[in-house]
């Protein structure tokens, strides 16, 4: 997944002036494109609309400025363009008319596509959002509790109780398959 409406080597195109280069992009979205992708799709439960936040991820990465040097910096800054663009949708306008009949053909489908992903994917996506992020965050992406709240602007205190409970939440969820995990 790649957007190839940018300039290269940050020209001035369309009257925007971009800070990264074609091949910067390119190796960015290769690092840690996976990582948006599956981060959305934690939050949102659908393939569609993680292609989506994805696509606006990568907006905001193009249009971003000023330039982020770190590498770690940049990773979260963005897990945090991501789950703040999940926010957005929850948010919308559109999702929030959505009519209960185009729900329930989208959700239809949308469990058709799931039976293919993982259980324990399945099961986080069960939970609700703010549990959902910050267990992804630390078990998926390996971010302590401190990097966690710093990402997410919240306390660290904040951050271990979500995690608590979200481990509890998430053991009842995978206790009733039948399955035993460890956290």
């Amino acid at each position: 997944m790649y957007i190839y409406s940018y300039a290269e080597n940050s020209k001035v195109e369309g009257g925007e002036t971009y800070i990264y280069s074609h091949v910067e992009i390119e190796r960015i979205l290769e690092k840690y494109g996976d990582t948006i992708y599956r981060a959305a799709y934690i939050q949102l439960k659908s393939r569609d609309k993680a292609d989506d936040i994805y696509q606006e991820v990568c907006i905001k990465l193009l249009r971003l400025k000023p330039r982020i040097e770190n590498e770690e910096h940049l990773k979260a800054w963005l897990l945090r363009a991501t789950i703040d663009c999940c926010k957005d949708f929850w948010k919308s306008a559109w999702y929030r008319k959505v009519t209960v009949d185009n729900q329930m053909v989208t959700e239809q489908m949308e469990e058709k596509e799931e039976q293919a992903a993982g259980y324990l994917t399945e099961c986080m996506q069960q939970l609700p959002g703010k549990y959902s992020a910050v267990l992804h965050l630390f078990y998926y992406e390996e971010y302590s509790i401190k990097e966690i709240a710093q990402i997410l602007d919240i306390k660290e205190n904040t951050v271990a109780s979500r995690l608590s409970r979200g481990r509890d939440k998430l053991r009842k969820i995978l206790g009733k398959g039948g399955d035993n995990y460890e956290f």
